[in-house]
């Protein structure tokens, strides 16, 4: 059976791993967790690399598989981008372990700021952002927020977004990260005049028990798919199951509902650890 790299390995792979002109490189390392590779520019969404949910929960909470990469072996990363205050997205031991850096920069939204400073990340590495706001990054790169909705748009008073998607631009490919999100009008609005390339968002879905449990609720598959193929995405990737029994979907399920409404849509499904090189 095929395995893919993990720990320093994938880190060297990662390293060494060289792009032409209009191509990123993808790593998925679980939940929703990426890395991205363009140029030489590293970029980390949303990494979980540890077991602290578990350690702060117990159970059901233990995780299906080991990270691909745990955070001593994540060096030279230029941007860290956030998503929402969740432990599977916003770890606290991953982030304060990889402000060790000096280089890396952390792109949180604006109403989480006050707490990830509390963990002792340093001023000069946190950069704030909003809804609609656009950071301009190294080179040719820049990043946009969208408000995303967990169930429901949350601001705190200042009017900041607790949850929000982003759209990053390298070059000329355009790459949506949905964060935590389920299906509304307006996503879609501002995504279509996007013009993504690659559109990943997440398909564990959401319903009566989980909510009881206090557990937010995302896109389920076909909202997914549909959602990716009204912005005209021209790569789906599902994300946001695989980790937690107790909140998963099976991708097969996204495949099934491609197969039968969008036969032609591209898509990908990872395993954690996994490279995909897309070339625009």
């Amino acid at each position: 059976m095929r395995t893919y790299n993990s720990g320093p390995a994938l880190m060297q792979q990662i390293r060494e791993t060289r792009l032409p002109d209009h191509a990123l490189a993808l790593w998925a390392l679980g939940q929703e967790g990426f890395l991205v590779k363009y140029g030489e520019t590293k970029i980390l969404f949303d990494p979980y690399l540890t077991n602290w949910v578990f350690e702060l929960a117990g159970e059901p909470w233990s995780r299906r598989f080991v990270s691909p990469l745990a955070p001593e072996d994540c060096e030279e990363i230029d941007y860290v981008i956030i998503s929402h205050h969740h432990e599977d997205h916003m770890d606290k031991q991953t982030l304060q372990a990889l402000s060790r850096h000096e280089q890396t920069k952390f792109i949180v939204p604006r109403a989480h700021l006050s707490l990830i400073r509390s963990w002792g990340i340093r001023e000069e590495q946190l950069i704030g952002i909003s809804h609609l706001e656009i950071v301009e990054l190294s080179g040719d790169l820049s990043l946009e927020a969208h408000a995303a909705m967990h169930e429901q748009l949350e601001q705190n008073e200042e009017g900041e977004h607790l949850y929000l998607g982003y759209v990053l631009s390298l070059g000329d490919i355009r790459l949506y990260h949905s964060g935590d999100t389920i299906g509304f009008p307006e996503l879609v609005a501002w995504l279509q005049v996007k013009q993504a390339d690659i559109a990943m968002l997440p398909i564990n879905g959401r319903d009566y028990v989980r909510r009881g449990s206090g557990i937010a609720g995302n896109t389920n598959y076909r909202e997914a798919v549909d959602i990716g193929a009204a912005i005209g995405a021209d790569l789906l990737i599902p994300m946001h199951f695989g980790l937690f029994p107790h909140n998963d979907e099976n991708p097969a399920y996204f495949v099934d509902y491609l197969y039968s409404h969008y036969p032609e849509q591209r898509f990908h499904m990872f395993t954690p650890g996994e490279r995909f090189i897309y070339m625009k």
